[in-house]
């Protein structure tokens, strides 16, 4: 009888097994309950059917959370290894049970004999068992798991690395297709989650991620822990999105949480924990997005994760307070101080209930701290803010300081202090503030982007100390962490999203420095932190020969890795969908992470590189009196930097020993904003945002006119910095000028700047720009520097001419003046026997285009093109087959291209959010290679389009007629456009409709 009923119970238990029915599960139990009565002492099979029934009640217990299950499973467990004879071979498995058994109700007592005992016997397990036993993995898994847990429990790292070691142990020793290798991929990945949440080391959430994706896939539907992995999937996700900010991690996350919650059966012990994930996702969207929606989910969600678990459940704690957290978030949104009171109440309960020894005691403390500094936000209660900065300082005082989450500790205490500060304005409360923002800042660990407002938060305090030294100190730090906030370990379309907030920055910065003198700096920041994207992408292509000299297999390493990582970051960040499959995201992430080894694998090869004799420089960002050793001899350049506090002019000169500062009195952040909304709304009524047929569009007089802008631009910008550089007359030869703005300036065309009456069809000199310079634009310094070297390089390589024509390009209306343009420039440089190629119409295609790009030296594209507003990466120029957009630009290497002519409409337009990062088309092409660039502020009339192209290339043969030279000299192209523009300009006046037509035209480059 009794072995009927064993293997009765366990038919039951199989098939609970698969299916999850507590049904079955509880008729094994039954089952196994009358075999094990039967069974008569001294039974051989006895320690067996108790070990059975033990582990078949702890599985009860992961459903119910019944106590009772658990400590009758514990005492089965005991007595089933008590009475195994010893050596026998089932020794380690029961031993193993019993040791689970511990761990589960050390998970809902936290006592903390229970995990120590339950170590102690999977380490004991593990000695018993030959190392090619079947059921090494198994207890491999079985100790990671409880290492790990009493690492959440204590936060002793030495224990998670231990996990970590054994669960990569299981998965090794484990063969492919083998049932169990699921649980142990689970088991690794959650112990990389736990190590990503302590480290901030994205490789490691990466890593998480892929195997929890494996465990997934791996599982089949219908199994029982299917919604539990799913749930570790999510987790990573989540933990992810927090450092990273991409929003389809966030999505990812709230897919698998929901799909997780709707498979675990009601009453299950680990819903709670599923749904609580739930509300910490929908919170983070709404702390993203600002849907008031989402924060009413999370809270929901939060109020039922908290609803299903009992007063003495150890996880309560944790669960109040995200509670806690999502109520804040709301009052944050909508005032009312109910919201505040119940948090506060919600993370008081959270600490009251906490052990003493928790690891999540600090958290709690510091959340209480953050609800009454919230609170004081609002009311500027001064007891608030007394209540915050204590509970914080208690908080971070209970927080190891190499813990990842320490940076945004401190600079929350910082904040706290500055509050008080601003009101009571106590030295001791501003000094204790730069000193928390400081250490924030300078750890090594944690969020990049939490460590840079950190060092915002520094510098801002040190200023109130009048502490130049350390401001300066702060200010250094920040301008260094921009680069590791978009790092190359993202995209560039991820980069670009986290630099949306940097753009004041590096303005503040320099600012700063001109306020103290420190000319030197100013400069270094201007270019350190200004214009990453292009700076990093300068660095992937950066030539190596003298590196190939001195270390040949060193060099092969650093460009082969360098191409393949500029491949990497050039792909297109995957967007969320509902119908993505488990293996097409397990593709996503084999990109995600092979990029992040790549990105690791160019960091230690630049280590090796700086360490050879005569590299230690390599690619770093380049010193003030480097810079201004290896300046044009034919004219300043001027960097222009617009801040809310102050502008500021720095004229670089050739030979000069530092440079020029010339200080804007009367401009200022402000006024550049107005001037830029102005023209953005003057062009908006005009509707010239795309290249159009129509001639004479100008319908109304606005109320600022170009002409006004203008005028403004002479009189506070371009006037002040001319006599700064001793222009007093008009000089009888007119230099180059290179313009580098920042900020809303950098979308206003300072090249036209200058006093112009409408009414007289001759200016008189003096007035504008024109009159002094020529004027060109770069994105840096460094940039020109860059293009100065490559020109010897190019001056003996005959000229090749790629002509574009798309007159007809859909969904665009005709512009047949591209036609003309285009077989105009052909037939001339025919006569001026320059080789060309036209590509017009269905033979204009991407792939067409950018291979000739890649065998002619000019390009001249005339055809419609346009500036993303919310994607600046999808701009582009439209082609018969469709758009070559500015990410495809950006992926050519084009060593031996001069110049490009985008004879379209917004070429040189950026994205308002990166002014500082000259994300456009013109901006593209000189990335990909080309010297100098001719591009468009915004629409060109079509009618004019082609005589400006043709006085253009025609003043460009002239002078090769002129020099006896065989091919066009792209050096000349700024004096080319200028006579271009001069042209128009006596043709059409200085009327509005006159300026309209020929200030959009600019030259960038060399």
């Amino acid at each position: 009888m009794p072995d009927v009923l064993v293997n009765l119970g366990g038919s039951f238990f199989y098939r609970f097994n698969t299916t999850g029915s507590v049904a079955d599960l509880t008729s094994a139990i039954e089952h196994w309950q009358k075999a094990v009565d039967l069974t008569p002492e001294g039974h051989p099979g006895k320690p067996l059917r108790i070990c059975n029934l033990g582990v078949s009640l702890a599985k009860r217990f992961e459903q119910s959370g019944d106590l009772a299950d658990i400590s009758t499973a514990i005492q089965l467990g005991e007595e089933a290894v008590n009475i195994t004879p010893e050596g026998h071979p089932d020794t380690p498995a029961r031993i193993s049970n019993l040791a689970s058994a511990l761990l589960k109700r050390f998970r809902r007592t936290n006592d903390i004999a229970d995990i120590s005992s339950a170590i102690k016997h999977e380490q004991k397990a593990i000695t018993l068992t030959p190392g090619d036993h079947p059921d090494m993995p198994s207890l491999m898994n079985s100790l990671g798991n409880a290492l790990a847990i009493r690492f959440d429990r204590a936060g002793d790292y030495a224990d998670l690395s231990s996990a970590i070691e054994h669960h990569r142990k299981a998965v090794l020793l484990t063969p492919e297709g083998h049932s169990e290798m699921p649980l142990y991929v689970n088991g690794l990945g959650n112990s990389l989650s736990r190590k990503f949440s302590r480290m901030g080391n994205i490789a490691d959430i990466s890593s998480a991620i892929q195997h929890h994706q494996k465990a997934v896939e791996l599982t089949p539907k219908g199994h029982p822990d299917l919604p539990f992995r799913m749930s570790s999937l999510g987790n990573s996700y989540s933990y992810r999105f927090e450092q990273t900010g991409n929003i389809t991690d966030l999505s990812n996350a709230i897919e698998h949480y929901q799909k997780a919650i709707k498979l675990t059966p009601q009453g299950h012990a680990y819903l709670s924990p599923q749904i609580s994930g739930l509300a910490n996702a929908f919170r983070a969207r709404f702390e993203k997005w600002g849907n008031s929606a989402d924060i009413s989910k999370a809270i929901e969600y939060d109020q039922k994760a908290v609803q299903l678990l009992p007063e003495s459940h150890p996880d309560l704690p944790l669960r109040l307070a995200n509670l806690a957290g999502s109520l804040l978030r709301r009052f944050e949104f909508s005032g009312h101080i109910s919201d505040n009171s119940v948090a506060i109440e919600n993370y008081q309960k959270a600490i009251r209930l906490a052990s003493k020894g928790s690891a999540i005691r600090a958290s709690l403390i510091l959340g209480l701290g953050a609800s009454f500094f919230i609170r004081f936000e609002k009311t500027s209660n001064l007891g608030d803010i007394s209540s915050a900065i204590d509970y914080m300082q208690q908080g971070v005082d209970l927080t190891p300081e190499d813990d990842v989450y320490m940076p945004g500790y401190r600079s929350n205490l910082g904040r706290s202090l500055m509050g008080r500060f601003d009101i009571s304005r106590e030295v001791e409360d501003c000094q204790r503030a730069a000193f928390n923002f400081k250490c924030a800042a300078t750890q090594a660990l944690g969020s990049p982007t939490r460590r840079l407002r950190a060092a915002h938060g520094w510098a801002r305090s040190c200023r109130n100390l009048n502490n130049p030294i350390d401001t300066l100190c702060a200010y250094h730090t920040l301008i260094q962490l921009i680069p590791v906030v978009a790092n190359l370990d993202q995209t560039i379309q991820a980069r670009h999203s986290n630099l949306t907030d940097m753009a004041r920055r590096t303005a503040e910065a320099a600012a700063f420095a001109f306020v103290v003198g420190d000319v030197n700096a100013a400069l270094e920041w201007l270019e350190q932190g200004r214009c990453l994207i292009w700076a990093q992408l300068h660095q992937l292509r950066t030539p190596v020969n003298l590196l190939q000299q001195s270390n040949a297999h060193l060099a092969d390493r650093f460009l082969a890795v360098s191409r393949a990582l500029e491949n990497s970051g050039s792909r297109t960040e995957p967007r969320w969908s509902p119908d993505s499959t488990i293996a097409h995201q397990i593709t996503i992430e084999g990109q995600v992470r092979s990029h992040l080894n790549l990105a690791e694998e160019w960091d230690a090869i630049i280590v090796e590189i700086r360490a050879l004799p005569a590299f230690s420089n390599f690619l770093r960002p380049p010193k003030a009196i480097d810079i201004l050793s290896e300046l044009p001899s034919d004219g300043p350049v001027i960097i222009i930097n617009v801040h809310t506090d102050r502008s500021d002019a720095l004229a670089l000169l050739h030979h000069a020993d530092e440079p020029l500062h010339i200080v804007l009195n009367s401009f200022d952040y402000k006024k550049a904003e107005l001037l830029r909304n102005q023209l953005g709304l003057h062009l908006t009524s005009e509707k010239l945002r795309m290249r159009d047929d129509r001639a004479g569009r100008i319908a109304r007089r606005p109320i600022h006119s170009l002409g006004h802008i203008l005028r403004d631009l002479w009189n506070s910008v371009v006037w002040p910095i001319l006599q700064g550089l001793g222009y007093s007359s008009l000089p009888a030869h007119r230099n180059r000028i290179w313009w580098c703005a920042t900020g809303p300036l950098s979308f206003l065309p300072i090249h036209a700047a200058g006093i112009y009456d409408p009414d007289s069809k001759t200016q008189a000199p003096g007035k504008c720009l024109f009159d002094y310079a020529v004027s060109s634009y770069i994105p840096t310094v460094t940039t020109l520097l860059e293009k100065l070297k490559n020109a010897d390089n190019l001056k003996y390589r005959n000229t090749k001419v790629l002509l574009l024509s798309q007159p007809d390009a859909l969904p665009h209306s005709s512009i047949p003046g591209t036609r003309k343009e285009t077989q105009t420039i052909l037939k001339r440089m025919k006569e001026g026997e320059i080789d060309a190629l036209l590509l017009e119409d269905e033979v204009g295609t991407k792939s067409r285009m950018t291979l000739e790009m890649g065998s002619h030296s000019w390009a001249h594209i005339a055809s419609h093109a346009s500036q993303h507003s919310t994607e600046p990466l999808k701009s582009g120029f439209y082609l018969h087959d469709g758009q070559l957009e500015l990410l495809e630009i950006m992926r050519q290497r084009l060593p031996s291209a001069e110049l490009a002519y985008l004879s379209a409409c917004q070429t040189s337009v950026g994205d308002d959010k990166l002014s500082e990062e000259a994300v456009h088309l013109a901006a593209g092409m000189l990335a990909a290679g080309y010297q100098g660039v001719v591009a468009t502020m915004w629409s060109i009339n079509d009618s004019h389009a082609p005589q400006v192209a043709d006085d253009f290339y025609g003043h460009l043969l002239q002078v090769k007629k002129e020099n006896g030279a065989n091919r066009l000299d792209s050096r000349r192209a700024a004096y080319a456009l200028d006579e271009a523009m001069r042209k128009i300009r006596a043709k059409l006046g200085d009327t509005e409709a006159g300026l309209l037509t020929w200030v959009p035209y600019i030259h960038l480059g060399l």
